[in-house]
């Protein structure tokens, strides 16, 4: 059981106990005051009963409000995407998810997901359908860009724990078609065991948005003005090995 799991529910079983207690204290001042106790034993009862009633409150408070959600596990993610021309139609992508434990407990993960789409090149109707699907008429609730490529992995129990403070990188490889310009890379790491006011299973996720039609604009430009250099360079050479040598002694 996780962490922050046990501890919520420990928290509950004591504000149960307390709960308990308050009552049996209050009705125990009851007793006393019906049967006419001393005034001695009715002012430790009655201190008793305030005593219990503000770590009762305390704790409910604690809880309601979520003073202890240090004890709730968090996780960082962060990505490294590279990318690099292949031929003349394909472009592999490489995608690292460095994912930091943030929080006080340790974190088992158990499944992750890697999802690569397509942002550019596209067209302004299909921008406005998604825009519309997500904003106008609720379908989703974020823009669905067309998918590339996903993957899944999946880790068995104790396989994948990330201790607090410390992080673990997954890398995964894609491949795009070479006319792709612009990607959006989103993963998500979760435990079908964690779950979030005890409805959905908790989870961790991350957006990164990567240009390849940049860098390959800027490597086209470069290769242009080499090469434009090692043209002229061999112009100029071919104009010293064309010029007309002095004999010697030639006046």
């Amino acid at each position: 059981m996780p962490m922050g799991k046990l501890d919520k529910g420990l928290l509950k079983t004591v504000g149960a106990v307390l709960a308990v207690l308050c009552v049996v204290f209050l009705v125990a001042y009851t007793v006393a005051s019906n049967t006419a106790m001393s005034g001695e034993m009715l002012g430790i009862a009655q201190a008793l009963v305030t005593i219990v009633a503000i770590v009762a409150g305390g704790l409910f408070a604690a809880y309601k409000w979520q003073v202890f959600r240090e004890s709730e596990p968090h996780l960082t993610i962060t990505h490294e995407v590279s990318h690099r021309t292949v031929g003349e139609s394909y472009v592999p992508i490489a995608v690292t998810a460095s994912l930091h434990n943030s929080s006080k407990v340790h974190i088992e993960l158990l499944k992750g997901t890697f999802s690569l789409q397509l942002l550019s090149p596209t067209t302004d109707e299909l921008v406005e359908s998604l825009y519309d699907e997500v904003f106008e008429r609720g379908c989703h609730t974020a823009l669905q860009w067309p998918s590339i490529d996903e993957s899944e992995r999946g880790w068995g129990r104790g396989e994948l724990t990330v201790e607090p403070g410390e992080s673990h990188s997954e890398t995964i490889e894609f491949i795009a078609l070479g006319d792709v310009e612009t990607v959006m890379i989103y993963t998500y790491f979760y435990n079908p065991n964690y779950t979030n006011s005890g409805n959905a299973a908790q989870g961790w996720g991350a957006t990164t948005v990567h240009d390849i039609i940049e860098s390959r604009e800027s490597k086209h430009s470069q290769g242009g003005c080499d090469g434009g250099r090692r043209q002229e360079h061999q112009e100029s050479g071919r104009d010293k090995g064309n010029q007309p040598q002095t004999e010697a002694g030639e006046s």
